[in-house]
């Protein structure tokens, strides 16, 4: 039955709502309630949800949601400003994400010597990317210094992407699916050269045209009240599927497509995007809900001691240690270096990442890699959600905000 769950997640819905300014600011976030009700009720718990949900149907859900918040933050991000500060994100890319999957492979292998290198790297690829909904109040603080949200929040939007070919990659070694096919090196550099351009040029050319389009259209007064929302939903789903059709990774084209339709529809941009944030939130605490539910319980089962150390491990140094070599330069304080380097939380898209490795594998036997995966997700959700209001004011005020507010 589909309806205890609904029942459940309405009331938590209702319930961190009415209280949810203060909560906001304080160590309670909302994806920790919505994982811990699940959590509550699921099999872990009272055992009064009892759902079989397919890999596909969360897969299918997933991806959309993740699409929806992608679009969002990119259209709600202040172009101009970024493209004046690109240097922190362009690092975090192109430097830090490489050494994330290298350091991480690296403690994977020490840590679970039974795993071959191709799933340790599998572990380290589907945790590389970084999930700015559960540090919302990061990226939104008014405390934290702009040039270091929209960092963050740029890392967050196109590291899914860039981490997907490594992920299909790792997950194709790993399950000897590379000589069956004929796939070598070759046809995945390829693909992850195609994935990362097309899905670039396909969102952006989206976003531009419709976001011009629907600017266009507004100033003239043709979009009716109701429609300005769901025009501003129809384009965050082209700009995902079209992606898909044409050959390109659908997270960097929402992302990108976000961003050109943040600046050619700039004048709508906010209140357009306002109710995809909205209904893309509502999705990804439903996925964190079924996550808590469904997905954790069988891997406590499984949980080992070797599990946490490395989950741990993902969370600070694996994630710190290139952070802080990829930033190496910049002249940033090192409180900057540090706030940066924690708040890489791992959620949706290494959930998403998982069931897309896995999706020909039954839900109900759990791996290594899945057990890794969920403990390190779930304690994310956990340390990130709780330290990410209270760490951005204590950061925004410190002399290192202040110094490291301005920059190339």
């Amino acid at each position: 039955m589909i309806t205890e769950p609904l029942i459940v997640i309405a009331v938590c819905i209702v319930v961190y709502g009415i209280f949810s300014a203060r909560l906001s600011n304080s160590i309670i976030s909302a994806p920790m309630i919505f994982t811990l009700a699940g959590l509550a009720v699921g099999g872990a718990g009272l055992g009064i949800v009892e759902i079989d949900i397919d890999n596909h149907v969360l897969e299918g859900f997933g991806e959309l949601t993740l699409g929806f918040l992608l679009f969002a933050d990119a259209a709600s991000t202040n172009s101009r400003k970024l493209a004046e500060n690109t240097r922190i994100p362009r690092r975090l890319l192109l430097i830090s994400l490489p050494l994330t999957i290298l350091v991480g492979t690296v403690f994977a292998i020490w840590i679970f010597p039974d795993l071959a290198w191709q799933e340790a790297a599998l572990i380290a690829a589907i945790l590389a990317p970084t999930d700015a909904a559960l540090g919302l109040a990061v990226v939104s603080s008014k405390h934290v210094p702009e040039r270091i949200r929209q960092g963050i929040l740029v890392e967050s939007g196109l590291n899914d992407g860039l981490a997907l070919p490594a992920v299909l990659l790792f997950a194709a070694l790993s399950f000897s699916m590379m000589e069956t096919e004929g796939q070598n090196l070759g046809y995945w550099l390829r693909f992850a050269v195609q994935q990362i351009f097309v899905g670039a040029f396909v969102g952006a050319g989206i976003g531009a045209v419709l976001g011009k389009l629907v600017h266009y259209a507004d100033g003239k007064e043709w979009i009716s009240h109701s429609f300005r929302n769901l025009t501003c939903i129809g384009v965050a789903i082209l700009t995902l599927f079209c992606a898909h059709l044409a050959g390109g990774n659908g997270f960097i084209a929402a992302f990108v497509g976000g961003l050109a339709f943040g600046s050619f529809c700039s004048r709508r941009a906010g209140s357009l995007t306002n109710f995809v944030e909205e209904e893309g939130q509502l999705f990804s605490l439903i996925i964190f809900f079924f996550f808590g539910a469904v997905l954790l319980p069988a891997a406590f089962l499984h949980v080992t001691t070797l599990c946490f150390i490395y989950a741990l491990l993902s969370l600070t140094i694996i994630r710190m240690a290139p952070t802080a070599i990829s930033v190496a330069g910049l002249k940033l304080k090192w409180p900057t270096i540090g706030f940066i380097g924690w708040f890489g939380p791992r959620g949706l898209a290494s959930i998403l990442f998982l069931l897309i490795a896995v999706e020909d594998e039954e839900m109900g036997r759990l791996t290594e890699i899945e057990r890794v995966i969920y403990i390190t997700v779930f304690l994310s959700i956990l340390l990130h959600g709780a330290t990410a209001a209270p760490f951005s004011k204590w950061f925004g005020g410190s002399a290192a905000a202040k110094a490291d507010s301005t920059g190339g």
